[in-house]
Order: structure tokens, then sequence, then C-alpha cells
């Protein structure tokens, strides 16, 4: 195969550098098929590629990269005679959907946030520990809602909570909570009258003996009052934030893509990628500001 990728960089009327990126890239295709010809894959073997680059954490600029030399090399391959169709055709690197219009928190902000609550009363710690969920493990207002004290559980050796989402009829998804959140949880269940399973993990304020769960309108409430009590309410910076903050938050302490998207439930890692792509640009921002 090195010969062939060496005839098809040969033949490019690119720049040394393109040349050079696109050889690197080929020699990873070329170690990843491990001796096997090109000439017989299909677009699930390409799929099954794409699979692995992501799951070396690759940021979507060079997952595009990669898989865009491959295309342009069955492309090559198809003038030459060797295949009659392109198996990498129609596997293409991220799709870039509109950008979050939701800013992230700095971990800064975050300590500022969850340092303005009032722990020493029931509803401060219930505060603390919810909004330890949501921007330490991306909960949604409406998992936050459904969430029960059964939910926490312990998966392959690890503390967890089964989550269920908007349109989902059934919690079938989970959480990992790091330490943060473990210790948070501990302290306010340690605190409950209650913690039967089927109780909700977050009660609504005036409902307690009755068992009312906290609702999405008061759950937005305390997260917009707290936002302001710490003094980082501005433009951009909702309830919803806290989720993205968590995405954020979690790629830049080295999360790969699979983790990520675990944590967010997405369904297509395209969606997960979106957030990789803010985190890039959040560190080019960074070393720029440092550099002027």
């Amino acid at each position: 195969m090195e010969e062939l990728i060496k005839e098809f960089i040969d033949s490019l009327a690119r720049r040394e550098t393109t040349k050079e990126t696109y050889l690197k890239a080929l020699r990873e295709f070329s170690k990843w098929l491990g001796g096997s010809s090109p000439l017989g894959l299909t677009s699930n073997d390409i799929q099954k590629y794409k699979d692995e680059l992501i799951s070396k954490n690759l940021s979507p600029t060079s997952l595009s990269t990669y898989l865009t030399a491959v295309r342009r090399f069955y492309d090559y391959l198809i003038l030459k005679g060797f295949v009659s169709e392109n198996p990498a055709k129609k596997i293409k690197g991220s799709k870039r959907p509109q950008r979050h219009l939701r800013a992230a928190l700095t971990p800064e902000e975050v300590e500022k946030l969850l340092g303005s609550i009032d722990t020493s009363s029931p509803v401060g710690l219930r505060d603390w520990t919810m909004i330890n969920f949501m921007v330490r493990c991306g909960l949604s207002e409406i998992e936050i809602v459904r969430a029960n004290v059964g939910d926490i559980k312990i998966k392959g050796g690890k503390q967890v909570i089964f989550v269920q989402g908007k349109s989902k009829d059934k919690k079938d998804e989970y959480v990992i909570l790091p330490p943060q959140v473990q210790e948070a949880l501990k302290r306010y269940l340690e605190g409950r009258e209650k913690t039967e399973e089927d109780e909700p993990l977050f009660w609504g304020v005036g409902n307690r003996a009755k068992g009312g769960r906290i609702t999405t309108r008061a759950i937005r409430e305390r997260v917009n009052h707290y936002l302001k009590l710490a003094g980082i309410k501005r433009e951009g910076i909702t309830p919803y934030s806290l989720r993205h903050t968590a995405a954020i938050l979690a790629i830049e302490s080295g999360a790969a893509i699979s983790e990520v998207k675990q944590m967010l439930r997405h369904k297509t890692v395209d969606s997960t990628l979106v957030y990789f792509e803010e985190a890039e640009e959040l560190k080019r921002s960074k070393s720029y500001n440092k550099s002027t």
C-alpha cells in the first residue's frame, strides 16, 4: 500500500505542506488496515475507521482532514482503475451545526457560582447539589426534575445517575458522577428526612411534605438568582449554560469525545464535536490574549 500512497501523493498538484498532511493521514489509514488491501473495503469499513479516529480524541479539524485524505486517495484509485467505487464518499468529518448561542462559564466563575450559595439551609443545600449536577455532569432541567433518589446507582464500580431526558419514556441512560458531585450528593442526602428510592431527588419548596418535585421554572429562577448573586450573569449566560459549561470543562480536562458524548447523551458524535470546536476556539483565544 505504501507504493500506492506515494504514487497518489506525487500526483497531487498541492503545496508541500498539504502533501505532507495527506501522507501522514494515509499512513495512519494504512496502519489501521494492518497489512490488508485497501481495494476491497466498503463504506462500513470506512465508518469503522472513522469511529477509530474518534476514539483517539482527534480534533474535528484533524478528523475531517484524515477522512478527506482517504476519500481523495480512493478517487485516485478509481482514476487508475483499481476500484470502481469510492467507499469513503459518504463518510464525512464532523458536520457544523449552528453554533451554540449560550456562553460557558470559566472554572473561576463556576467556583463563584457555587460559592454564592448558602448551604447552611435545606433549600441552599438542595440548590448547591442541584447546580453541581448541572455544571459538572451536564444534567438538563427536565432530567433534574425527573430524578429520583433511586436513580443513583453503582455501575462498573462507579457511582452514576440514570436520567430521563426530554421525549424519553424511560431511564436507560446514565452519567458518571465526578468526585465533587459525589461529595455534594452525600452531604445533601445526609440532611434529607426521606431517602426512599421513589422519592424525588430534588424537592420543590413548599411541597416537601407532599413529595412534590422541583419544577423547571423553579430551577431557572434559582440558577438565575445565583448567577446574579455571584456577579456573573451576563448576555448569553442562562441556566442552560451550565450544561454547556460541563461539556467545555470536561474537554479542557482531557475528556475523550466518547466520554463527552456519553455525558451529554448525544445520539450522534457530530453534536458532541461542536463542543470540541468551541473548546479549540476558546483555547486559541486564550493563547492570543496572552501574547498581546
